[in-house]
Formats: structure tokens, sequence, C-alpha cells
């Protein structure tokens, strides 16, 4: 099978597991008004989600290290698509909170070994605009089990519509783990396996950008899962309104995944241009927590959206670039976002209690000085690795 349709198997189940990500979102309104839930017990339910991804990444990034990308990622997006089923059939919030937090955890085993398998299929100097591309299809599922599942929640019961999402992730697992096969994969085994892993682990480099780079992981938290619901309940737009606005932010991502991908490929100024875009990120944060008219919050969800993909792809380039054993990117891709999901846990249930005490805005501006906040931890950087990613076009021969 030609390269191309492998990469697109793996984009086309990296879209459908986002779909299972977000499909929950324009369920909230169901599920609190069905299950008389409030705010912050929905904030609890969706940081279940995030407590399972952030447990399991780097037992992921291990597993596919050890036993390979292919078999990791098809159990990863398997456990996805049941726990999504489950929550379908949840009848109280610890059910939710169960099955959300498997749904984390199958989401942690997909992510980074189909981000690794990406790396034994496509060449080096074309690799990041896959990540771009891999990233942008992420917005897509998003935006699609945003918008879509809008709709479907309106006609269907949220029930069958969750249990739909689950039932498109176990049949692309299939699809992706046939569409894989024959593909050499790098592993590690003993004493070899121990040794990378330290090595990964020791690296200055992986511990500082993750967390200083923060701010796409803000946006995509919180915009991702309370969007809809912000504007239902703070802006008083309906239902629909709310999905369409909130699926610009998810589906036009994707152009920032596509132009970022190939704009940094190209660049120089690396870590120049990693910054701008943790700057804009955070100051749209602020646009949102002050804006008040619709149209105005919109434009603000679509560049924030393009940005947040921009800004996952430099992160995830820059993870693979600095392993030079083929067998630890995943890992070294799943430690990174690791370090970002470990913080995320606490966004939703920060975002949800800041605005049962003051508001929509503070809870918004809290948001945009936790991505601001961490910026200055990039002076850590050493300046070696600032003269590597300067060299890094030449590397690939741009």
């Amino acid at each position: 099978m030609r390269a191309s349709l492998r990469a697109a198997a793996i984009h086309t189940a990296r879209a459908v597991y986002a779909l299972n990500w977000f499909d929950i979102s324009p369920a909230l309104i169901y599920i609190s008004r069905q299950l008389d839930l409030s705010i912050p017990q929905l904030g609890l339910m969706t940081t279940g989600f995030y407590i399972g991804l952030a447990t399991f990444q780097l037992l992921g990034g291990i597993l596919a290290s050890r036993l390979g990308n292919r078999l990791t990622a098809t159990l990863g997006i398997s456990i996805l698509g049941l726990a999504s089923i489950v929550t379908g059939l949840s009848q109280d919030l610890p059910e939710l909170f169960a099955s959300r937090f498997f749904a984390g955890m199958g989401s942690a085993f997909f992510f980074s070994p189909a981000l690794g398998s990406l790396s034994e299929i496509v060449p080096r100097d074309r690799y990041t605009v896959h990540v771009g591309i891999y990233n942008g299809a992420f917005n897509i599922g998003a935006g699609t089990g945003v918008l879509g599942w809008a709709y479907l929640d309106r006609i269907m019961s949220w029930r069958i519509t969750m249990s739909l999402g689950g039932a498109l992730a176990l049949a692309l697992g299939a699809v992706s783990y046939v569409a894989l096969m024959g593909v050499s994969e790098h592993r590690s085994v003993g004493r070899a396996l121990s040794s990378n892993l330290k090595r990964v682990v020791a690296s200055r480099y992986l511990w500082i950008v993750p967390v200083a780079g923060i701010a796409p992981m803000v946006a995509e938290t919180i915009t991702g899962q309370f969007m809809v619901y912000y504007l239902e309940t703070g802006l008083h737009s309906g239902t629909a309104t709310a999905g369409t606005v909130s699926s610009l932010f998810l589906f036009l991502g994707f152009i920032g995944g596509l132009v970022g991908g190939m704009q940094f490929q190209r660049t120089r100024r690396k870590m120049g241009t990693f910054i701008a875009v943790l700057v804009l990120t955070g100051a749209l944060l602020v646009a949102v927590a002050l804006l008040r008219n619709i149209y105005a919050v919109s434009l603000s969800l679509v560049a924030m959206g393009m940005l947040t993909v921009d800004g996952f792809s430099i992160l995830y380039a820059i993870a693979a670039f600095f392993v030079h054993d083929r067998s630890m990117v995943s890992f070294s891709l799943a430690f990174v976002n690791f370090m970002q999901q470990v913080l995320s846990i606490a966004f939703p249930f920060a975002f949800t209690y800041v605005d049962a005490l003051s508001g929509y805005t503070p809870a918004w501006l809290s948001m945009a000085a936790i991505s601001f906040a961490a910026l200055p931890l990039l002076a850590l950087v050493g300046k070696g690795e600032l003269r590597r990613l300067g060299q890094w076009r030449r590397a690939e021969g741009g």
C-alpha cells in the first residue's frame, strides 16, 4: 500500500478519535437536565477524561516502543470507542466519570503511537507537514463532534449519538490496523528500552517546552469542552448557533495545522514563531472573556482555532526532531503530551469553579493568565538547543 494511503488512514482515524472527545460537548446541556447535574459536576465529569488521558499517556508511549505503534494505536482507539458507548449508557455522575476516564485512557494509547507511525511512513522532510495535517484532522473530527452531534442530539437521544461515535471509533481502528500491515517498526526491548527511556526523560528540553507552551492546551480544553455551554448560558444563543460558532474553532483549525506546518518547516526562526503563536493564543482567550457580540466572538474563535493547531504542530514536531532513536519517537511525544495533560486535568474544574464564584469573564481571564504565566520558562532553553532549531531547515534539506 502506498505511503500516502497509509497516512490517510491514520489521519482519518485521528479525526474519528477527536470526534469521540468532543461529541460530549453538545450533550452537556441534555446530560445536565436529564441527570440533574450542576456545572461543577459537569466539570468533574469532563475532568475524568483528562485524568485518564494523563495517567496512561506515558504507558502508551512505552507500549508503542515495546510492542509497536500499530498494535498500541489500535488498542487505544478501540478502548476509546467502547468507553464512548458506555458513556451513552451511564445513569449517574460516577458512571459518567468512570466512562470518561476510560475514554481518556484509550485516547492516551492512540495519540503518540499513531503519530509515531507517521514518522515510520513519511519522509523526514515531510514529517512536519504531516504533523500539521494530523493535528488538523483532529479539529475536523472535533468540529464534526460539536456541530454534527449538536444537530443529532436534538433529533435523537444523546445516549444514541454517544454510542454512534464509539462505533465509528471501533470501525476506524480496524481499518487503520489493516492499512499499517507491513510497515517496518523500530522497537526497543530489555536494557535498550530502559536506557532509551531514561535518556528521553533526562532531556531538560522536553520538560521545559510543553509547560511553557501550555496555551494551546488551555484553549483546546476549555473552548472545546465548554464553548457550546458558554454560548448557550453566557451569551444566551440558541443551541444551533452555539454549535455552529463553536465548530468554527475546530473546523478552521485545520488550516492552522496545514499552513502552520509548512511555514514552520521553512522558517529558521522556529522558537520566535512558537513564542508568537503562544502569545497570540493567550491574547485571544482575553478577547473571548471581554467580547459579548456573537460575531466578534466567532472571529476570535476562528483565529484561536488556527493558532491552537499550529501551536500543537510546532510542539510535536520539535519533540520528534530532538529524538535520535526512532524507537523513542512515540515515547517522546507521549512524554510531551503527558506534561501538558497533567496540567490540563485542573483546567475544566478551575474554569467552572471560577465561573461559579465570579462569572464567565473572570473564568476566561484566569485561563489566559495561565497561558501567559508559563511563557517565561522558554528563557531556560539552552543556546545550543536554539542553535539546533535554527539549523533544522538545513538539516531537512529545505
